[in-house]
Order: structure tokens, then C-alpha cells, then sequence
């Protein structure tokens, strides 16, 4: 066992579920709030007493960790919040506000050193350095990578982005130290404008994380696609329900932890609707159970022995090969009476395409359905960006 699972074990437990995740993140956000306020002192009172910029810019980031961190709290307090009338989907993505405010936090502190910086650059000042100080922020360092790797080590544990953007906080403090360090180390040789460079440095640093982490949580709050990987976790987990032909059109939603999917079945249409509902709430609990993700399933009823579907199957799958533009398509149906002929089906597109792209193949498989299957009217329809298939 390592050292980070042993400290989890002592102090926080064993668990899942939103309860034990919200307490994981809360249990990091007031570690991450007690050490930062020490260091914080500690860098604040040596810049203080040797002049150094670039160490008070890097206590001042260290301060943002502290807010950084009481926000990481807050957030996992907000998602312990259960479904109201209000938010019925939770307050899961409280989390990823939490996030946004951290890279804000960081981008005022970023900007703030950088003109502090340059009038120092410009107005070089003696800095009084001793070993001792030297040694001092170094040790800062070591301690803030322990945190940082704590804090990966917990994200990977609950899944968390929060954490992630929480570690990647405090390495860029160490990152930033040790351009302190090197400044410190210069100013005793009398380089004493490296002080104002590293301060720059260290503020350059700052606005990227800031950059970075906004990303991730805009990204999350707008909504980002599944990963492949989820999606076909889905896929499987219906495939594996005993009359389950085929699926598509799968949506996923996040709200932080809590996930929302919907998914259509493929079943044979000879069946009675009590028997496709069955399979329909076979397909919902194996999802609940086992990906603990909350499903919603459409049914398609679809003839899989009928030589004209067959036929247009054997078609769609010729003409799609190497295919780059239409990427998939499903639930082919007919309707083949004396007073209606039609042909249905469902097709996914490649998200990349430019829309002449999509609109000219569009027609160009339309235009050699019409010529191949004549008399039959022709229902295509495309899926939305959002649906996989």
C-alpha cells in the first residue's frame, strides 16, 4: 500500500457514491488551505525582509491556493447538495464553477505580478539574500510537489477535475519557486535584475495554469463529448441484454459526477410490445448497475429477415466503405404496401465535416438510393452532433 492510499485509508475511509467523493474533495481542499497558509507566511515574510519581487509574486500565489483550495471546498459542499425542484439534476456541476473561479483567482494574480514585474526589470532593487532563505524556499518546493501529487493521486481516485486543476495549482507554485530560488541564488552573486525577470516568470506561469484549468471547466459547463471509451461501455452493456439487435443515437450528460444517458435498442418488431418493454427495462438496469450512469431507452422495432432491408443493408454497407464523411448508419426500415413505399433510416455524420461536405454526400447517397430502389420514397435522417452511434 502507498503512502497517499495509507493517509486516505486513516483518515478518510473506504466508500463510493457522491457522499464519499464530496468528503475525498473536501478532505484535500483543507489540507491544501492549512499548509498554503504556513508557506504562504513563511515565502510573505522572507520577501519582506529580502526585497525580492519575484519571492512576494510567488507568495501571493501561494495565498491564491489557499482561496483556490476554500473554493475546492465549497464546491464539494455544493454537490453534496441532493436534487431539488430547482436544480434537478443535482448540483454536480457546482464542481466545475469551482474550477472557473480557481483559474479567475489565478489570472488576477498573474496579471497583477507581471506590471509589478516590469517596473522592477526597469527599476532594478538590491536584494538581501542568505543561504538560509535559499534553503528555506527550496524545502517549499519539495512540500508543494507532495501536495500536488496527493491531490492527482485523490482526482484519479473520485474522478475528479476539480483536484486535478487543484494539483496542477500547487505544481505550478513549486514550477514557480524554483525560478525564485534561481534569482534568490543570482541576487547573491549580484545579478539583481534577474529578481524581475523571474518575477515575470513566475507570473507568465500563473496565467497559463489559469488558462488551462478555465478550459477544462468552460468545456465542462458547456458540455464536452463522451469519451470513446464510455460511450462503448454503454453500447456493450446493452448489446449484453439477450434481444437487443443493435443501438445508436446514445447521449451522455455530465453533472459532475452524476451522469444522464439516453440510448435507442434495435429489437425485432414481430415481438409483442410487453416483450420489447422487458428488454427495454433489462437494457435500463444493467446500465444503472453497472456504470452507475441514469439511462433512458427508446425502442426501434426493425424486421431483420425481410429480403428488401437485407438488401438495403448489403447497399448502405458497400457504398459507406472507407466511408469519411457518413459515418454509420441504423435502423433501416419499410413500408411496402399498395398505397405507401418507403424506405427509412437513420445515419450518423462526422462531426469534422464542413457542412458542404455533409449536404453534398447527403445527396449523392439520396440520389443513388433513388436510382437503385425506384418507387420507394425515401425518409433519411440525420442524427444530432450530440447522439453517437
Amino acid at each position: 500500500m502507498s503512502v497517499f492510499e495509507s493517509i486516505t485509508t486513516k483518515f478518510i475511509g473506504a466508500g463510493t457514491g457522491p457522499k464519499y467523493r464530496a468528503k475525498v474533495g473536501k478532505f484535500q481542499g483543507w489540507i491544501s488551505v492549512f499548509i498554503n497558509a504556513i508557506l504562504f507566511i513563511v515565502k510573505f515574510v522572507l520577501g519582506l525582509i529580502s526585497s525580492s519581487i519575484s519571492l512576494m509574486a510567488d507568495a501571493f500565489h501561494t495565498l491564491s491556493d489557499v482561496v483556490s483550495s476554500a473554493v475546492v471546498i465549497w464546491g464539494f459542499k455544493a454537490v453534496e447538495k441532493p436534487a431539488d425542484a430547482e436544480h434537478p439534476y443535482g448540483h454536480g456541476r457546482a464542481e466545475y464553477i469551482a474550477t472557473l473561479v480557481i483559474a479567475l483567482l489565478l489570472a488576477v494574480v498573474g496579471i497583477e505580478f507581471i506590471q509589478t514585474s516590469i517596473k522592477r526589470i526597469l527599476d532594478p532593487q538590491l536584494i538581501a539574500v542568505n543561504w538560509w532563505m535559499i534553503t528555506a524556499v527550496a524545502a517549499t518546493i519539495v512540500l508543494k510537489e507532495m501536495i500536488a501529487r496527493y491531490a492527482e493521486f485523490l482526482s484519479r481516485r473520485i474522478s475528479s477535475g476539480t483536484l486535478q486543476a487543484d494539483a496542477w495549482h500547487h505544481r505550478t507554485d513549486a514550477i514557480s519557486s524554483v525560478l525564485v530560488v534561481i534569482a534568490m541564488i543570482a541576487g547573491r552573486y549580484g545579478f539583481h535584475h534577474l529578481d524581475g525577470y523571474a518575477g515575470v516568470g513566475v507570473a507568465v506561469i500563473i496565467l497559463w495554469t489559469a488558462y488551462e484549468i478555465a478550459r477544462d471547466a468552460i468545456d465542462d459547463l458547456i458540455g464536452k463529448p463522451p469519451a470513446d471509451e464510455e460511450l462503448e461501455a454503454i453500447r456493450q452493456a446493452a448489446i449484453g441484454i439477450n434481444g437487443v439487435l443493435g443501438t445508436h443515437d446514445i447521449s451522455v450528460h455530465s453533472y459532475g459526477n452524476d451522469k444522464f444517458t439516453s440510448i435507442h435498442i434495435e429489437v425485432d418488431a414481430r415481438q409483442h410490445t410487453l416483450k420489447t418493454h422487458d428488454i427495454a427495462e433489462a437494457v435500463e438496469e444493467v446500465i444503472d448497475a453497472k456504470l452507475n450512469v441514469n439511462p433512458t431507452v427508446h425502442v426501434d422495432p426493425v424486421y431483420t429477415d425481410h429480403p428488401l432491408v437485407n438488401e438495403i443493408k448489403d447497399f448502405l454497407q458497400g457504398d459507406l466503405e472507407n466511408e469519411s464523411v457518413i459515418t454509420s448508419f441504423h435502423d433501416v426500415r419499410i413500408v411496402d404496401t399498395a398505397d405507401h413505399k418507403v424506405i427509412l433510416f437513420g445515419m450518423n455524420l462526422n462531426p469534422g465535416a464542413t457542412p458542404r461536405e455533409r449536404k453534398d454526400r447527403f445527396e449523392e447517397l439520396k440520389n443513388k438510393l433513388e436510382v437503385r430502389f425506384k418507387g420507394f420514397r425515401l425518409i433519411m435522417k440525420i442524427s444530432p452532433i450530440h447522439k453517437y452511434a
